[in-house]
């Protein structure tokens, strides 16, 4: 499979099951997704093992977008929990956490991935693997509807990747079973992907 490829059934396939049968083809182009492979998450949030919560991410975004890079993150976007995983903090609590696995993902991505790509001959521009780092590494931070948090993000990246973040953030949360939490947080997202996040960042053009 050509990175090519790849992308293009990222951005086009209907089902997760539509891509879980070409994982092979996959894992050799990006052996590190190998980890993913029925890796049990062991939360109550989650109905999927890692690798299928990863490919249902990726059909939760809108299909044929034009840009790449938040495909291939939502691919990626918890590539480093393997290595994050440990007890809750709480006395007694059942689940698995994985603090910090936002940039261990990035880490990997940056250190492992990219590298790989470009051993195989496919370079990504350095512009877009920084916006793949920036979707990797946010895509679990907090989220409001505030000014401040809008400001925050197109201080590090534009306006059209910030929202490009919303979306994947509402993916990978429509990929959990929808404790009231995380629906909050898909609504939210949801919310700053579209015409409301819009009129935030007009406020901030205008001075406020």
């Amino acid at each position: 499979m050509k990175l090519s490829e790849l992308l293009n059934v990222l951005k086009t396939a209907e089902t997760a099951e539509e891509m879980d049968v070409r994982r092979e083809e996959i894992a050799a182009l990006i052996p590190a997704v190998r980890t993913m492979f029925g890796y049990d998450q062991k939360n109550s949030a989650h109905q999927y093992d890692l690798w299928m919560h990863s490919l249902h991410v990726v059909c939760n975004l809108p299909r044929r977008m034009e840009n790449d890079m938040v495909y291939l993150a939502a691919l990626l976007h918890d590539i480093g929990k393997p290595e994050a995983q440990c007890r809750g903090k709480r006395e007694g609590d059942p689940d698995m956490h994985y603090y910090g696995h936002p940039e261990k993902s990035m880490e990997i991505v940056r250190d492992v991935v990219v590298p790989e790509l470009d051993r195989q001959g496919y370079v990504i521009p350095c512009f877009d693997v920084q916006e793949l780092l920036y979707y990797v590494k946010y895509h679990d931070d907090h989220v409001s509807v505030k000014l401040k948090h809008v400001r925050r993000h197109t201080k590090m990246a534009s306006f059209a990747m910030f929202q490009n973040l919303m979306l994947l953030q509402l993916a990978d949360a429509k990929a959990h079973i929808q404790i009231p939490v995380i629906a909050e947080r898909a609504e939210i997202c949801g919310r700053l992907a579209g015409e409301e996040g819009r009129l935030l960042y007009q406020k901030i053009l205008d001075g406020e």
